[in-house]
């Protein structure tokens, strides 16, 4: 995608914005969940400003599809549906699985097999080896998915699996800076699909947990009988 584009990651705890040009980065800001919402504008804003650009320079945007937060992945996904039908950009949704392992890369001082992964909460994590199929699994099991090679598991909060009986040696746990820039390398890869079409096609951690509302027929011939 030619052009500058501006990459959003609003699903993970550190949320981060990034304005990047042919996978090198020109500015970035971050702030904490608790704050991204109010300040996700803001840090938009500031990238822009740092860059010299205005919304209408950008040759595409990007956002983060998740999985993470429920509410912070479909802020981000929103805020990008907006930009494209206001402005027409294009849009890139690499998932954060993606922007973990590219954070991870060989290329930063990393060998080995690379599992990225999300805190589903309740002791779970969900995970994604490679281009293998994402799963939901404890925490101790990870190690399971190295299959005995070392690497690194690499995620936000994964530090607190370091007392976990067992775990080996040569599989090091990852704590991750922000996402935004580090899919500066998705965004700017030649295979990148534009389509923003995946903007209505979010990941989660796990299913969502609900209880189908009764219908109001059914319920109101209930009552009669």
């Amino acid at each position: 995608m030619p052009g500058p584009v501006l990459i959003l990651d609003t699903g993970s705890p550190l949320a981060s914005v990034a304005l990047v040009r042919d996978g090198e980065v020109l500015a970035m800001r971050s702030a904490g969940t608790e704050r991204s919402s109010t300040r996700l504008l803001e840090m938009i804003r500031d990238v822009l400003e740092e860059g010299g650009l205005e919304m209408t320079d950008l040759g595409g945007v990007a956002v983060l599809r998740g999985p993470g937060s429920f509410t912070g992945v479909r802020i981000g996904l929103a805020t990008v549906l907006g930009f494209h039908q206001a402005l027409g950009l294009p849009v890139a949704t690499p998932t954060s699985f993606e922007a973990l392992a590219a954070a991870a890369a060989p290329g930063d001082g990393n060998s080995g097999i690379v599992i990225a992964a999300v805190d589903a909460l309740r002791g779970d994590w969900s995970v994604q080896v490679a281009l293998s199929e994402p799963e939901l699994v404890a925490g101790a099991d990870l190690p399971r998915l190295a299959g005995g090679r070392s690497g690194v598991v690499i995620g936000f909060g994964v530090s607190r699996l370091v007392g976990l009986a067992g775990w080996p040696a040569d599989l090091r746990l990852v704590e991750p800076g922000p996402l935004a820039p580090a899919a500066a390398r998705l965004v700017a890869a030649p295979d990148t699909v534009w389509d923003p079409a995946l903007l209505t096609h979010p990941l989660y951690a796990r299913p969502a947990a609900f209880t189908p509302a009764r219908p109001r027929a059914a319920a109101a011939i209930a009552q009669e009988d």
